[in-house]
């Protein structure tokens, strides 16, 4: 599990996103025929994290004259053109689970800075003009069996009882019929409520890279695998298939794979296959009847319904597969059938009056993607403390929507020279020489609505 995770696959499939993004002028896109000769910052990654650090980059005071961006496959090909398109932030569902790793202060911080990322991220969409479906909503975890409720009540209790904000966020349901009405959804044993929304990530990745390449000078680079970053004096020597240039920093935006270039995160951010479906509903849940909320379910699935067409984005069943064939699995180029199955076959047990579905109502298509798992389940955000000038905005553990923003805007400051404190993000984020050193173990439990790689407090 500690060996290197490689490189992204060359033929991987398509998702919901990506199969309608095919007439993206992003798809095989060279800002330049040749390499740059010398770059002042270079990005490895095009995903959002990749995107946001070059828009706060290139749009903050004092934006440096030079940024290519380096992409191994197309544009936003990786976990964030894979995803739910679910910008859901934990508003107290994980505050046991970092309570016990981190102690309460940063507890607390780590759950305030999914709501800044929240905020975060519908103020740069409407500053910007982006077109992207983004919806803001009000979002149910809906626990269906005692176990999961129980954890879930636990740690809403010890987020209030150590001043976790909850006055006019998080709606507790404790009534089992009230939570059943409100969720539609008759095996729900309560439900809590709180600030979510949804969006389509390509658009929203893709507008960000071409307002940097048409506005700021942007240098894209797709299908450009970056095969070492060498230290050189005064900054690195980035070497790739197509050649090799010279930049004063590196940020890795590299997510599962980032222990392929940086061998010290090996046993720390771990790759882990996911699945995701697109499901047309009949018509109990179309028109009038669509849900008016995303959703956290049960076990770890999620989902949400797209208000412009009324398809549903729905992810997870990871539950019906061996941890042992998902954790360290970079292959995102097929589907698990028992995945397949448990997706297909789940709503229609979740939800009242799922009725039967005609002909091309239900499960449409499915795919893979590859997330990147961290021992703690937070990420790894800031400068590489053995490595001046390298940076790192990786390992966000299938939640990168909730805290991307905040840490792409934080660590581009840093970057530039501002100090940890200003950006507001919690220090533990920090890729600390003593977190590197911490021993590496992965064990995954699920807590709502993600899985976590790390201590296994949860409900298994």
């Amino acid at each position: 599990m500690d060996a290197s995770p490689g490189y992204p696959q060359p033929n991987p499939s398509l998702s919901f996103w990506l199969q309608n993004a095919r007439n993206s002028s992003l798809l095989g896109h060279r800002t330049t025929a040749a390499l740059p000769t010398s770059t002042d910052i270079t990005i490895v990654g095009s995903g959002l994290s990749g995107a946001a650090i070059a828009y706060f980059l290139l749009t903050g005071p004092n934006p440096p004259a030079r940024v290519s961006l380096l992409e191994a496959r197309e544009v936003c090909d990786g976990a964030t053109g894979r995803n739910g398109g679910h910008c859901r932030p934990d508003c107290y569902r994980n505050y046991t689970h970092y309570k016990a790793i981190f102690g309460r202060e940063q507890a607390l911080k780590i759950i305030q800075n999914e709501m800044d990322t929240l905020a975060l991220m519908g103020e740069i969409i409407a500053k910007e003009h982006i077109e992207c479906d983004f919806w803001r909503d009000i979002a149910p975890d809906v626990p269906m069996d005692q176990p999961v409720a129980d954890y879930l009540a636990a740690s809403y209790q010890e987020f209030v009882d150590d001043g976790g904000p909850v006055e006019g966020i998080v709606e507790q349901i404790l009534d089992q019929d009230e939570a059943r009405r409100a969720t539609r959804c008759p095996a729900a044993t309560s439900a809590y409520r709180f600030p979510a929304g949804s969006l389509y990530p390509y658009k929203l990745v893709a507008h960000l890279l071409t307002l940097c390449i048409e506005k700021h000078g942007l240098n894209l680079q797709t299908r450009t695998p970056v095969r070492a970053v060498v230290s050189r004096t005064g900054g690195w020597t980035v070497q790739t298939d197509r050649g090799e240039f010279e930049t004063g920093k590196v940020v890795y935006a590299t997510n599962a794979f980032t222990a392929t270039l940086l061998p010290e995160f090996r046993g720390h951010i771990w790759p882990f296959k996911g699945q995701c479906a697109a499901v047309v509903p009949p018509a109990a849940y179309a028109g009038s009847n669509m849900l008016t909320h995303t959703y956290g379910l049960a076990y770890g699935d999620y989902l949400i319904q797209r208000p412009s067409d009324g398809v549903i984005i729905f992810g997870g069943a990871r539950r019906v597969m061996p941890v042992e064939k998902l954790l360290g699995n970079t292959d995102d180029c097929a589907c698990y059938p028992e995945m397949t199955r448990a997706l297909r076959d789940a709503l229609p047990r979740y939800f009242a009056g799922w009725s039967a579905e005609a002909v091309d109502e239900g499960l449409v298509y499915d795919w893979s993607g590859i997330m990147g798992y961290t021992t703690e389940g937070i990420p790894y955000v800031g400068e590489l403390h053995d490595k001046p000038a390298a940076f790192v905005c990786a390992g966000h553990h299938g939640h990168g929507m909730a805290r991307i923003m905040t840490c792409a805007k934080g660590l581009a400051a840093v970057i530039q020279g501002a100090t940890w404190a200003s950006t507001g993000l919690p220090e533990c984020f920090q890729p600390t020489r003593e977190r590197l050193a911490a021993p590496a173990q992965a064990v995954v439990h699920n807590i709502g609505k993600q899985d976590v790689v790390g201590r296994a407090e949860g409900p298994a």
